[in-house]
């Protein structure tokens, strides 16, 4: 909490200097990629996200945005038929660094912190549970189209994440900024 509280202190004080703001919506397909040896496919996890943002754009190409994610998409994956694991990605928040090289292209910098886990039966068929909340740093690249006659633009981009020891993330957007 005390982090978002700073992050919001920031983002008031500098929109002060901003050249333009927007607000954006979007949807997050994250896949999960496993270490090998824990299974024979190393990205076939795919959790999908809300995303809704506020983005402050400076006249010099930077740009900052701040976010939210919420986890609407979970996938199952097993080996074998008898160990079933539900995937889930739960509500997190990031702030995403952002330097456009003109008005289309972009390179970005993010810090996301979300929480991932897995609901799986265990021995006795008890529910097994575990999840875990990092926060992390990622880049990435994308691309922002503008819309005909309007200034709302849409962004597709694509970030890595190294979310947990053996354990990455590539996440591919799309968002509507308005």
């Amino acid at each position: 909490m005390k982090k978002i509280i700073i992050i919001a202190i920031f983002f008031v004080a500098s929109s002060v200097h901003a050249v333009e703001s927007r607000f954006g919506v979007g949807f997050i397909n994250s896949a999960l990629g496993l270490p090998p040896g824990v299974n024979s496919c190393t990205s076939c996890i795919d959790l999908g996200s809300l995303d809704f943002s506020y983005l402050i754009e400076y006249d010099s190409g930077l740009a900052a945005e701040v976010g939210i994610t919420y986890g609407v998409m979970e996938d199952d994956y097993a080996e074998d038929p008898t160990d079933r694991v539900n995937f889930k990605i739960k509500t997190g928040y990031y702030l995403r660094g952002i330097y456009n090289f003109n008005k289309t292209f972009f390179i970005n910098a993010t810090w996301l912190d979300t929480e991932i886990g897995g609901e799986g039966l265990g021995a006795n068929n008890q529910l097994v549970t575990n999840y875990v909340r990092e926060g992390n740093l990622g880049y990435g690249i994308g691309a922002n189209i503008a819309l005909p006659n309007s200034e709302a633009a849409v962004r597709i981009s694509y970030e890595i994440f190294d979310f947990a020891p053996g354990i990455d993330i590539d996440q591919i957007s799309i968002k509507y900024l308005f």
